[in-house]
């Protein structure tokens, strides 16, 4: 539990079933037990929800698309990881656990996962950074108010799995090389849901829709 606590303080990425075994092997080297990660987990799942309030949820990894020589290296089950989610109630989590300086990072991903799902499922990243510059976030930003670093606020998406950095096609670039895209990982589609990301977009469509309603009104009075 403290291992898993720690490693989702640290990074927010999920933890992978297969560390969790290698941990529990590293701490019990003479313990034999069939499937005991299995049974330590299950444990652990338990207490967390009477002891923290969090529920220790398990995902499926998506496994990255492979293509040409590489599609026989392919995995054929990714395997599992765990995430921590809070188990309490809308008013007592916004209360107790939500943090307002945590507000922007949380959009921020919303939004380029929104960006992600109107583009078909998959955006390259030229068009991301070009969606996003509209938005005021720029690849080069080094020092973002709100982000800091905005390569590495993408990066850090990729590695909580909220995001995948797929190739887009192989030598499609101006330049020769390999284009890449990013496309939605399963935290993304567990947390917020393919409806849940066309709820914003839609959301986001009204106001926009609003805005304008309200300007061409006044400019006719």
């Amino acid at each position: 539990m403290r291992y898993v606590l720690f490693s989702q303080h640290k990074d927010g990425a999920p933890v992978q079933r297969s560390k969790i075994s290698e941990l529990i092997t590293t701490l019990s080297p003479t313990l034999k037990r069939v499937n005991l990660a299995g049974y330590v987990i299950a444990q652990a799942q338990v207490k967390f929800v009477k002891v923290f309030g969090m529920e220790m949820k398990e995902l499926s990894r998506m496994a990255h698309k492979k293509t040409g020589k590489d599609r026989t290296n392919a995995p054929t089950d990714p395997g599992k990881e765990y995430i921590l989610k809070s188990t309490l109630p809308a008013a007592a989590r916004k209360r107790w656990v939500d943090r307002a300086e945590d507000n922007a990072a949380k959009a921020f991903c919303i939004t380029v996962c929104a960006l992600v799902s109107i583009s078909g499922g998959m955006i390259e990243e030229d068009a991301l950074w070009k969606h996003l510059a509209s938005l005021g976030v720029h690849q080069d930003d080094e020092d973002h108010p709100k982000l800091g670093n905005a390569k590495a606020a993408i990066a850090r998406l990729c590695k909580q799995r909220y995001i995948m950095r797929e190739k887009a096609s192989a030598g499609g670039g101006e330049d020769g090389r390999d284009r890449y895209g990013y496309v939605l990982a399963e935290r993304a589609l567990d947390e917020l849901g393919q409806d849940g990301v066309d709820a914003f977009v839609q959301g986001i469509m009204k106001g926009a829709g609003d805005d304008e309603g309200e300007q061409e009104t006044g400019a006719a009075a």
